[in-house]
């Protein structure tokens, strides 16, 4: 039966896909030239002169890959700051909103599918949120919603936020930003990103399996906006 659902769509890089390196990066730039644009403005991307946006620009933009496609979720105002941020070079800023990010998906994907798997976890069993990762991770894992190379990911990220919010070394802060912000788009796309174990998406996305918890979770309760079918 058809149902509608709210998404959030990324079509910024399909412009960068075809063709040779300079027209990839020329789409590239003119794309990054709105990140540039106050949100609050109206403006096209040939407002914005081509000198405010440099080759590490681009190369930033180029190198990461939000879901083109994903459920929407309460803490998007967060997850809409990874892109930008990163691009421009605000590289803490950045890492932030992906560890916190991460932080929120891990905590309300434990809390929320908890109630529905059939296995439970005696110890998380109506624990509320927690700022450490790991419990979350291994029931996640459990549960075969994370891979052991993400689980493994996951787990190395919170090394690293670790070490930003306790006064350790930050002499690394530009890699350990990339790969915040790989990991955080790695999750969202596994968990909210309609994954292909439980969707086919094409000009219209049909669930596989309506009755996995994940997809009764994160999916199902949207508000009416775009075609969902299953």
């Amino acid at each position: 039966m058809p149902v509608s659902m709210k998404v959030h769509v990324n079509t910024t890089r399909n412009a960068c896909r075809f063709g040779d390196t300079v027209r990839r990066r020329a789409e590239a730039r003119r794309t990054v030239k709105l990140l540039l644009v106050p949100r609050d403005a109206s403006m096209s991307d040939n407002m914005v002169p081509d000198y405010m946006v440099t080759d590490s620009m681009i190369d930033r933009f180029l190198e990461i890959e939000p879901p083109p496609i994903r459920a929407t979720a309460e803490f998007d105002v967060i997850v809409d700051e990874i892109e930008r941020t990163y691009v421009l070079g605000a590289f803490f800023s950045a890492l932030s909103a992906s560890v916190v990010t991460i932080e929120r998906m891990l905590n309300t994907a434990r809390i929320e599918l908890h109630k529905l798997v059939t296995f439970k976890i005696k110890e998380l069993w109506g624990k509320a949120a927690t700022n450490d990762w790991q419990p979350n991770i291994n029931a996640l894992a459990q549960w075969k919603y994370l891979d052991g190379d993400l689980a493994d990911e996951l787990s190395a990220v919170y090394e690293i936020r670790c070490r930003y919010l306790h006064s350790g070394d930050i002499a690394t802060v530009v890699p350990d930003s990339l790969r915040s912000v790989k990991a955080t788009y790695r999750l969202l796309s596994e968990l909210i990103g309609f994954p292909s174990r439980l969707f086919k998406v094409g000009s219209a996305i049909e669930c596989l399996d309506p009755g996995d918890p994940l997809v009764r979770v994160f999916y199902t309760p949207n508000p009416p906006s775009a075609g969902l079918s299953g």
